[in-house]
């Protein structure tokens, strides 16, 4: 038995927290798959199923976009695979029609037009990305809050999100995957750069500055 079962076999049914006057247990993994997760209503609205590592990536991207991102901001698209997560951090901090840019300079899965509320703000969205290789932040945006969104299947989307987050002068760098065992080249260019990412249960890594 490992500790998830053991907490949750302590949990009344339908409940994902324990609590008395001086501590309280969470059930994480039910918060993530219900209705009460912010994250969970978004994947329902636009039709997206994704695995729980990814939900739960999502909610810290979410922590980061609603505590910490204040006015205009930007976010550049290390990878396409990473699209929905732009998507989100986009939502979540605040993006519309005046508010909030997508570089992509790898280019960006197609968001598709939707029918429910989040029609109009999924069109404001794919206004706001701009694709190929020269996307990036212009001159008078690089001093704007950043997101760098990157994945680490292959070293060289460590390294090109890495490069684009060594541009950023404030911000926040979200490497998906970072903690697999094969990423040590990865983790020494990252140090040579001055970039040392902490890292989540899940094993993404994640840097502020």
């Amino acid at each position: 038995m490992n500790l998830y079962q053991k907490v949750k076999s302590q949990l009344p049914e339908h409940k994902t927290a324990l609590a008395d006057g001086e501590s309280i247990i969470l059930n994480r993994r039910d918060f993530h798959i219900s209705q009460i997760s912010p994250v969970h209503a978004f994947l329902n609205v636009i039709g997206t199923k994704v695995g729980y590592p990814y939900r739960v990536m999502l909610s810290f991207i979410d922590q980061v976009g609603v505590g910490i991102v204040k006015g205009d901001f930007n976010i550049i698209l290390g990878d396409p695979s990473l699209s929905l997560a732009a998507l989100y951090a986009w939502v979540r901090s605040g993006g519309g029609a005046e508010v909030g840019k997508v570089y992509a300079p790898k280019g960006a899965a197609i968001v598709p037009a939707q029918d429910s509320f989040f029609g109009e703000l999924a069109t404001e969205y794919r206004l706001a990305v701009q694709d190929g290789p020269d996307a990036r932040p212009p001159e008078e945006r690089r001093d704007l809050f950043t997101f760098v969104l990157g994945n680490t299947k292959k070293s060289e989307q460590s390294i090109f999100a890495a490069d684009r987050f060594y541009e950023v002068t404030n911000g926040f760098l979200l490497l998906k995957d970072y903690a697999r065992v094969d990423a040590k080249e990865e983790r020494e260019y990252l140090e040579s750069k001055g970039i040392f990412p902490s890292i989540t249960y899940e094993g993404h890594g994640f840097c502020f500055k």
